[in-house]
């Protein structure tokens, strides 16, 4: 069961009547103005994608912690100041999107998502990353470009499968060796950029979906 209510100009509250909706596997509410998230939704725990993108949304609830089954979370283009630790609950996640909110930092339990394939946290407020973040094994790409990063912690080189790590746009004025490593298509790194290309030695970003 899918719904699909993008683009539909909804304001205020996601209606809580959704959380009974328990067959439900995909829930797309991207490019709204809705502006809060009932706790309610914590209860689907057939949902395998919850999009809810482009809203005005300035926090989520805890319970979305108890989706157990979700593989993608779509929050990015919102007003979060914070994300909640349990979102390093959700055993199936593999994608996270929380780019263009306004966030300072992220919680150390997402070091947890141990199932993360892709984590966009660009365009962000970010000042520092947790180590936690090195515990990622299964981690191929990372977004924190246009945050507010003096340093990135060396356990991020730990992440073997990283293969897209972009850091540009921040106040970085080195990075771990570690993160030279081969293997590492792109460390966008705009201060020292060809230390760290690879792979892709043009310095021109790759095609990245």
């Amino acid at each position: 069961m899918e719904i699909w209510l993008e683009i539909k100009g909804l304001t205020g509250d996601v209606p809580a009547a959704l959380g009974g909706l328990t067959r439900l596997k995909r829930l797309y509410l991207s490019e709204n103005k809705l502006s809060s998230v009932p706790a309610a939704l914590g209860g689907l725990t057939r949902l395998t994608e919850l999009w809810l993108d482009g809203n005005q949304l300035t926090s989520v609830p805890v319970e979305l912690g108890g989706l157990t089954a979700l593989t993608t979370l779509g929050l990015s283009g919102n007003q979060l100041t914070s994300v909640p630790a349990e979102l390093g609950g959700l055993p199936a996640l593999t994608r996270l999107y929380l780019s263009e909110n306004q966030l300072t930092s992220v919680p150390a339990a997402l070091g947890a998502l141990t199932a993360l394939t892709k984590c966009y946290l660009n365009a962000n407020q970010l000042t520092s990353v947790p180590v936690e973040l090195g515990s990622l094994t299964a981690l191929t790409k990372l977004y924190l470009n246009a945050n507010q990063l003096t340093s990135v912690p060396a356990e991020l080189g730990e992440l073997t499968a990283l293969t897209v790590l972009d850091l540009e746009g921040n106040q970085l004025t080195s990075v771990p060796a570690a993160l030279g490593r081969q293997g590492l298509t792109l460390v966008h790194f705009s201060a020292q950029p060809e230390p760290f290309l690879t792979q892709n030695t043009s310095g021109t970003p790759p095609d990245i979906p």
